[in-house]
């Protein structure tokens, strides 16, 4: 079979599909707006954004939708090229995210299209008006989420088949429109995601050696930033710092944007985060190691006594699962999709999301009570591997869900 994955940062979620895909034999090409990919096995069609005719009324620098159109005239026009040199493909998966999706139908009319969401958006009860500490004051925030579901919805109407990674996200598509959406998780590496209590790390050449005879916690985000909870964590910090001498903590994550939009005065969050307690920490205690080689992220997750993960209700991280695979002990914000994976005292502690101090309290008991903080480790490595491993779980689905099995 032919298939066809569309994600302008390709590969995004469907790295693993697409290997899997081509390892069976099936001829996969990727569309995509970075300029090359490496992944052997696929045919990678770079594609560029471009004005369309109805781009003019949208011209602002407030519209979602200017982007998305232009994305999805570009991969609109790649593809017609591509159709009329002959290639016409069985099956098109495209993350609708980015509006790549919206004419491809027209293009390839024969393919099955498969539509992969990650977030319906809203103005109440979701990430927008979630957190007081940083409220929304401009109702075009509001709109500009109305406009990027309209997208979606453009998206879903093209479409033959549709996905989500987790039931929150499903979920947070309207009620009616449900039953169209399939859950598949991405899957992680679960299998080869193992525990290893005799590693060892150094954080840089000067660094501490960290291993499993130092309390060590751990924090991991794509970027600091308040959708991940980053703020409460901070402000954790002097306390956590008392829980004994010996600890250490390791936050993994950049100093970049990825959902929470500009932090004020020109300043990164990071850095405004910092400022708020900077009196009140022994900075050599906490160690800010950017985002690392995935390696060198599983060694950091190897050594960790108590890992913190913190969410809105938003789009559910891979490093979650892959914290439980690596049997971390579990330190989570009590938010609806981290409740998809953590159940309180089966696989983890949860936390009120706003309270940091239970967030040090719940810290301080799992690195107390090590028996039981170990069992609910391996029950969260059992789960990982029962629901999300993806060559034993989710791969089979994929396969059966685009016609490749």
């Amino acid at each position: 079979m032919k298939f066809v994955f569309v994600h302008q940062n390709f590969p995004g979620q469907f790295g693993r599909i697409a290997k899997a895909l081509v390892q069976d034999g099936h001829d996969v090409v990727a569309l995509g707006t970075v300029r090359e990919c490496t992944l052997p096995g696929i045919r990678y069609v770079p594609y560029d954004a471009v004005p369309g005719p109805d781009d003019a009324p949208f011209q602002n620098r407030y519209s979602p939708v200017v982007p998305r159109l232009r994305r999805a005239y570009g991969a609109a026009n790649r593809a017609r090229q591509m159709a009329e040199q002959g290639f016409y493909p069985d099956v098109v998966v495209v993350n609708t995210g980015w509006g790549e999706n919206l004419f491809l139908k027209d293009v390839w009319p024969d393919a099955k299209h498969v539509a992969y969401f990650e977030y319906y958006y809203a103005a109440k009860g979701q990430d927008l008006d979630f957190d007081p500490e940083f409220p929304v004051t401009n109702q075009e925030v509001i709109w500009r989420l109305r406009a990027k579901n309209a997208m979606q919805l453009g998206a879903l109407d093209a479409a033959d088949l549709a996905v989500a990674p987790t039931y929150y996200q499903r979920n947070t598509f309207p009620a009616y429109l449900r039953d169209r959406i399939a859950v598949i998780h991405d899957g992680i590496d679960a299998r080869n995601l193992n525990p290893n209590p005799k590693v060892s790390l150094r954080l840089g050449a000067d660094g501490p050696l960290l291993n499993r005879d130092i309390p060590v916690v751990t924090y991991v985000s794509r970027n600091i930033e308040p959708m991940r909870g980053s703020h409460i964590f901070f402000r954790g910090l002097p306390e956590m710092l008392k829980i004994d001498p010996k600890l250490r903590v390791v936050v993994i994550g950049g100093k970049g944007n990825s959902y929470s939009g500009q932090a004020p005065g020109g300043k990164t969050w990071f850095d405004l985060f910092r400022e708020r307690i900077k009196g009140e920490v022994d900075w050599s205690r906490v160690h800010f190691v950017g985002n690392l080689p995935y390696d060198q992220f599983v060694k950091v997750l190897q050594v960790s006594s108590a890992h913190v993960y913190m969410t809105y209700p938003f789009v559910l991280s891979w490093s979650s699962i892959e914290a439980m695979a690596l049997e971390c002990r579990m330190v989570v914000s009590d938010t609806e999709p981290v409740r998809e994976i953590i159940t309180e005292g089966v696989n983890g502690r949860l936390f009120d999301f706003f309270d940091h101090k239970a967030l040090v309290e719940r810290v301080r008991e799992t690195l107390k009570d090590k028996a039981r903080s170990a069992e609910m480790a391996r029950e969260g490595r059992r789960i990982a591997l029962e629901r999300y491993d993806f060559q034993s779980v989710c791969l089979p689905k994929w396969q059966a869900f685009l016609g490749a099995s």
